[in-house]
């Protein structure tokens, strides 16, 4: 079985190359640095994923497809290159792949938003909310998915997978666990209100293999737990409970913060905060009950990422 795997170099892709080659995946790689995904131990197509030759010679002969490439900013600036990235490429893959091929498109929670209070949860069912119209990563992730479905209702085999937001070890660029970086290295002393839904990498990686074998084409299924919703206050203070460094923290409003970050040198951007400020918090129970998905204890999860920093 010959799997395409987009995006394997990423801290995600890691772990899902990993999880693949022990299901016995003859695994194939579309990669900018060659290099990079040939450490992985993988058969390599070297391109970018917007370069639609690239693109047509990597999905040729694929049994599965799992396109996890994308593009994460929350700056407007950078508005462009989302959009050809998470939602240009997309749609060239799912041109390109072959009839039959399984494509597993790899969203994000952020295509659903937020969930309207601290309370509830959104689940799979939840209208992109209007409110949220100006934060260009997950408008543009709600566009890709968009695609997804449409390439779905033509007969394309995709199922879509809404990770939670990635902590665990083997981030080597902090793209996603830079808030524990930011909190050991006391550059963030600044919290607001609001949350993420937070999992393992690793568990994310087995939920993509469990959706591959098992989704319903043309559904988005959460992959998240109950356990990971956690405020900005909970999640800081169970960083510095499990690191053994507890931080005094000032808690802002968002605009303000935001506003802040403009004037005061900040490792987070204004465009972060106000996405920051949103709860996004989700429910899961889709993906437990149809998939068997799980996470492990997000206190563990939290203890492996600061052990992989410290190391």
């Amino acid at each position: 079985m010959t799997t395409l795997v987009t995006g394997a170099t990423g801290f995600l892709g890691g772990h899902l190359v990993a999880a693949l080659r022990e299901r016995g995946d003859q695994i194939r790689a579309l990669a900018r640095t060659p290099a990079a995904a040939e450490r992985l131990g993988v058969e390599v197509v070297a391109g970018d994923i917007t370069d639609g030759d690239a693109v047509r010679r990597a999905v040729a002969g694929c049994d599965q497809v799992f396109h996890l490439a994308g593009v994460v900013s929350h700056d407007q600036r950078d508005l462009a290159r989302m959009r050809a990235v998470n939602v240009g490429a997309t749609r060239a893959l799912l041109t390109a792949v072959d009839p039959g091929t399984r494509v597993v498109h790899v969203s994000s929670v952020a295509a659903v938003g937020p969930a309207p209070s601290r309370t509830a949860r959104a689940n799979e069912e939840q209208p992109f909310p209007t409110t949220i119209a100006g934060l260009p990563y997950a408008t543009t992730k709600r566009e890709g998915e968009l695609v997804a479905l449409a390439a779905a209702a033509n007969g394309v085999d995709v199922v879509i997978a809404n990770p939670a937001f990635l902590l665990g070890p083997g981030d080597v660029h902090r793209v996603s666990t830079w808030p524990i970086d930011a909190y050991l290295s006391g550059k963030l002393r600044v919290r607001t209100a609001g949350g993420l839904a937070f999992a393992d990498a690793r568990d994310i990686a087995a939920g993509l293999v469990l959706l591959n074998e098992q989704g319903r084409a043309g559904e988005r299924t959460l992959l998240a737990s109950s356990e990971g919703n956690l405020s900005w206050q909970e999640f800081f203070a169970l960083v510095g409970q499990v690191s053994g460094k507890k931080r005094l923290m000032v808690s802002l409003p968002a605009r303000v913060a935001a506003l802040g970050s403009r004037i005061v040198p900040s490792p987070v951007s204004a465009g972060e905060i106000r996405a920051a400020g949103h709860w996004w918090f989700y429910d899961g129970a889709k993906a437990e009950r149809e998939l068997g998905f799980r996470c492990r204890p997000i206190a563990e999860t939290v203890a492996d990422t600061i052990a992989d920093h410290r190391a």
